[in-house]
């Protein structure tokens, strides 16, 4: 087993904290440094400029505290995740200490250019072994990296994405449980037509609602709209009272208020992104491991991973969305062998974190 210096943002609920315990329970020594940690009370414009001009204060803290913690733990591995801030010459120094670098990226980089910046542009062809979670994405890494490059996809954590112990009430009929999406919005305003009982959790949906006029609202969906810089659309009545308080500033649920609300659904959906092309997201695996049935895009990737009316349902249109919708609401038999099938699957096919984590390192040779 190895010594590991694990950069990640461990914040609750972060996918990024599921993977470092997974790293742990495999048997390696893990140290942890919080990335995340460098903005906790930062205001919302101090935030901004730095991460803007990509200096400060904050920044040196960060690849201050990696240098000092490989120093005091001496890593075989390091393992960094979406290391957006961290500098050349720290990730160079971390090399000439004879650590294998990974870098691991749960999200698009090269197709989104508002995720991209100059210091990981400079960083990712130091890396020995780059974690791709983003089939359409490996080919712009082949392009721009030097390491060996490994498509792996997104998982579940056993632990945090486990069934509830009791029995969670049916109380939910359609759930969702990510982002605001124009999309999205329109998909779930629609659900709201075959029933009261909607629920949904996740950054942007309180912002939504509110006033048009307002420019950070304006900028902030903006990025979520694929082809815009800013969003002026009128707020979803339909939607205002399906939206969960959530924790926290931005809505979302975590944990064991996600597995909670899964699991009391008879519909938890699977909706991919519009604004990027992706195939699947963590929700494609979190919500059959824990026990939920799932509606989701038709994607390839999907189709590969649970089969179609048996493992989970597809739909590939707005109006395939509402029929599915009113088939499953009267159908609790189908819904529920689905639903057992899919995480059947999702148990014996290798798509925790845990498994996810050894095929990438077996792929080194560690």
């Amino acid at each position: 087993m190895m010594r590991v210096l694990f950069v990640g943002y461990l914040g609750r609920g972060q996918t990024s904290g599921m993977r470092c315990a997974a790293l742990r329970r495999l048997g390696h020594e893990v140290l942890a440094v919080d990335a995340g940690a460098i903005w906790r009370g930062v205001g919302y414009l101090t935030r901004q400029i730095a991460q803007t001009t990509l200096r400060g204060s904050r920044i040196d803290e960060l690849n201050r505290s990696v240098l000092e913690k490989a120093a005091q733990h001496r890593p075989e591995l390091v393992w960094a995740e979406k290391q957006e801030y961290l500098r050349p010459e720290t990730i160079e120094e971390l090399s000439a200490r004879g650590a294998v670098l990974v870098h691991y990226n749960p999200d698009p980089y090269f197709s989104v250019e508002w995720k991209q910046n100059a210091l990981a542009d400079a960083c990712l062809p130091l890396y020995d072994l780059l974690v791709v979670t983003k089939r359409y994405e490996m080919e712009a890494y082949r392009l721009q990296c030097r390491g060996l490059i490994v498509y792996s996809p997104l998982g579940y954590d056993p632990v945090g994405h486990a069934p509830p112990a009791a029995q969670a009430a049916r109380d939910g009929d359609v759930v969702f449980v990510g982002g605001w999406e124009r999309r999205r919005e329109r998909l779930l305003s629609s659900a709201c037509d075959f029933t009261d009982r909607v629920s949904v959790w996740g950054y942007g949906w309180r912002i939504a609602q509110g006033s048009r006029a307002n420019p950070l609202r304006a900028l902030r969906l903006g990025r979520l709209t694929p082809g815009r810089s800013t969003y002026f659309g009128s707020p979803s009545r339909k939607l205002a009272r399906t939206i969960g308080e959530g924790e926290g500033s931005n809505g979302e649920i975590y944990e064991e208020g996600y597995a909670n609300a899964v699991a009391g659904s008879r519909i938890a959906l699977g909706l991919v992104r519009e604004a990027w092309p992706d195939e699947h997201t963590t929700r494609t695996f979190e919500i059959p491991a824990i026990g939920g049935f799932m509606l989701a895009d038709r994607t390839n990737e999907h189709l590969e991973l649970f089969e179609e009316g048996k493992e989970a349902e597809y739909f590939g249109s707005d109006e395939e969305f509402r029929d599915k919708l009113r088939f499953y609401l009267a159908n609790d038999a189908a819904r529920g062998r689905i639903a057992r099938a899919g995480h059947e699957r999702c148990m014996s096919s290798g798509y925790s974190y845990d498994d996810r984590i050894r095929s990438v390192l077996n792929e080194i040779k560690l």
